[in-house]
Parts: C-alpha cells; sequence; structure tokens
C-alpha cells in the first residue's frame, strides 16, 4: 500500500500521478536552485514560466521522463491545466489541517463573567 499522496491524471492514454513527495522536493531543488514552495509559489503568481512548470511536472512524476517528454505531457493536458495539476498536488501534500474546535471552550463562559464562578463575590 503506497502512502504518496498525488493526484492522478491522464495525458496521452497514460494516468500518472504527480507527487511532491520529499524526493520530489530534493530532485526539484537540485534542478531549480530553488525550492519547490518557491517554484510553486512563483507559479501561481506569475504563471507564465514554461521551464519552471516543466520542472515542477519532471519532479512530480519522479524525475525519470527527458525533458520531450514532459513537455509533451503538458502540451497533451493544457498549459493551463498543467499548472493547476501542480496546485493540486502541493496542497495534497501539504495540507492544511483544520482547527479543531477546544471542547472546553463551550464550557466557558462569554463576556465579562468569564472565569467567574458563582462562589467568587463580586464586590
Amino acid at each position: 500500500m503506497s502512502t504518496v499522496r498525488g493526484i492522478p491524471f491522464e495525458a496521452a492514454g497514460t494516468v500518472r500521478t504527480l507527487a511532491f513527495t520529499t524526493a520530489a522536493m530534493v530532485r526539484y531543488q537540485r534542478a531549480a536552485g530553488e525550492t519547490l514552495i518557491a517554484g510553486v509559489l512563483a507559479v501561481e503568481r506569475d504563471g507564465f514560466d514554461a521551464e519552471r512548470v516543466g520542472r515542477l511536472v519532471n519532479a512530480g512524476l519522479g524525475g525519470k521522463l527527458t525533458e520531450e517528454e514532459v513537455f509533451a505531457l503538458i502540451d497533451a493536458v493544457g498549459y493551463t491545466e498543467a499548472i493547476r495539476l501542480i496546485g493540486r498536488a502541493f496542497k495534497e501534500a501539504f495540507p492544511v489541517p483544520e482547527p479543531k474546535a477546544d471542547p472546553d471552550a463551550a464550557e466557558e463562559p462569554a463576556g465579562n463573567g468569564a472565569g467567574r464562578s458563582e462562589a467568587t463575590p463580586t464586590p
């Protein structure tokens, strides 16, 4: 059973999974000279750096494809979709936990009476 968090997609008749694993992050940083997080943020901000998009896709696919194969995959899904897949794979790799409600919060009185008990005398 694999625990890799990734986003499956189909391109040119083949289903692949884009996953930003630890190995993918290191692979990207070595190839690009910037962290994967910096690369993803730059793509989300600018969007038009085809070389960066190619490096991100290549890293997320395991780094085993040639440059031409990566570019052909991007062309097959479309540039905008490739950027969307990068964003989804990033969110899958780095999920933001939902804030958990404090179970004691509902029991505490709100407003000016917070922290007082009935046994506390008032001046």
